[in-house]
């Protein structure tokens, strides 16, 4: 699976054979077919299995502390994300292939489902919140988005969203942090 994820990232999602992986694996074709029926079920299989690492790495770490420390968290583990890494390419790859792929999509629904539903229980534990579901969506799909958006354009690598972000998840108070 670590070399699916590889060739994901160097070849992107459509070009990964399963000759591909067993060469880069150090295995002969027949052996990857008797574990995965099709290339499309490793690489499913192979990215979730990745997506589920990253998101659980990212949420423990960032949830175990409270307050903005834990955003601050958030956004220190996702500013090492770059356009070459291969995690980050090809989750941006599974991401694309989920849009024509129902199992997938499926599948990494509830992954995303599950990130949100630890964020929101954080977002009650943190005290007085509007709307602790809609506020976890936000800053999620924010983060996904910053990501996506500093693989394209890597000089936002360099502008703060901190404070932006702090604001938009209710965790700081705006008169102050505008100041």
């Amino acid at each position: 699976m670590t070399a699916a994820i590889e060739l994901i990232a160097e070849h992107g999602w459509g070009a990964v054979t399963t000759r591909l992986v067993a060469e880069r694996a150090g295995l002969r074709p027949g052996l990857v077919h008797y574990h995965f029926p099709s290339v499309t079920d490793l690489l499913i299989d192979a990215s979730l299995h990745m997506a589920r690492t990253e998101y659980d790495t990212v949420m423990a770490e960032a949830l175990a502390a409270s307050g903005p420390a834990a955003i601050t968290q958030m956004l220190t583990t996702i500013g090492a994300y770059t356009s070459t890494d291969p995690a980050t390419v090809a989750m941006s790859e599974m991401m694309l292939a989920a849009t024509r792929n129902e199992r997938l999509r499926n599948e990494l629904g509830r992954l995303v489902a599950e990130a949100r539903a630890a964020m929101t229980a954080w977002f009650r534990d943190q005290g007085p919140s509007i709307d602790p579901e809609a506020t976890a969506a936000v800053v999620l799909a924010l983060i996904d988005g910053l990501i996506l958006h500093r693989m394209i354009d890597p000089t936002l690598r360099a502008v703060n969203v901190t404070g932006p972000l702090l604001r938009a998840a209710g965790l700081t108070d705006n008169e102050r942090a505008d100041c």
